[in-house]
């Protein structure tokens, strides 16, 4: 049993197939193992492998501004998303209940998977192996990362703004959610009282930018 997309062949099948085993089928199937075991170490496995991406991605960024794009990258939605990706929601085994409440698009679960997965390649093949998977699902997203970190878009649409309108945006934090060490901030952009963009970040320069770079798109404008 393989995953086509995956572009990696097992040595030892049955780690692929533990990888992508849902507590919940383990619990219905005496003797089966479940991937939590593989989920752990997966996800030291893409901390890792996307911490040395960063590291000599960005040279310039402090250790601080390295952990905040670490976790843009890093996160549930993120990782589900590379798991959607690679189809592995097809060749997920779960239990019955959690089949019938469409376990096979959950983001949690996928995410899960996914680490999973990762560690079953670290196993298999060592981390280079494993590294390597991750560098490549991760390379698209890392291209937009820096493309938006290399983008003032707060600046460039006051600047627009002066000029075209006469008149200096108003850029604000309106909400932040989710617990102190992996706060969201909201940001909205205004213009004579009219909202024109709203953003989300782990920082409230990141949610501002994310504002004003949707801003632009209102405006018609691309940048």
């Amino acid at each position: 049993m393989d995953c086509e997309t995956l572009a990696y062949e097992f040595s030892d099948g049955v780690l692929f197939e533990t990888a992508l085993t849902h507590p919940t089928y383990a619990n219905e199937n005496r003797g089966v193992a479940d991937n939590q075991r593989l989920e752990f170490l997966g996800d030291n496995v893409v901390n890792l492998s996307v911490t040395r991406m960063l590291y000599r991605q960005f040279p310039e960024l402090r250790e601080g501004e390295l952990t905040k794009l670490r976790a843009e990258l890093i996160n549930e939605k993120g990782l589900a998303r590379m798991a959607r990706h690679l189809g592995l929601g097809q060749w997920l085994r779960l239990g019955r209940g959690e089949e019938q409440g469409g376990g096979r698009d959950k983001d949690s679960i996928l995410a899960d998977a996914y680490e999973a997965l990762m560690g079953a390649v670290f196993l298999d093949g060592g981390f280079e192996a494993a590294a390597s998977l991750v560098e490549q699902h991760f390379a698209a997203a890392l291209g937009s990362l820096a493309a938006v970190s290399s983008t003032d878009y707060k600046s460039a649409l006051i600047e627009h703004c002066q000029l075209s309108f006469k008149c200096p945006p108003e850029i604000r934090i309106i909400d932040e959610y989710g617990p102190e060490h992996a706060k969201v901030f909201v940001a909205e952009v205004l213009l004579e009282g009219r909202q024109l963009g709203r953003g989300e970040g782990r920082s409230k320069k990141q949610a501002s930018q994310e504002a004003c770079r949707e801003s632009f798109k209102s405006l018609g404008l691309a940048i």
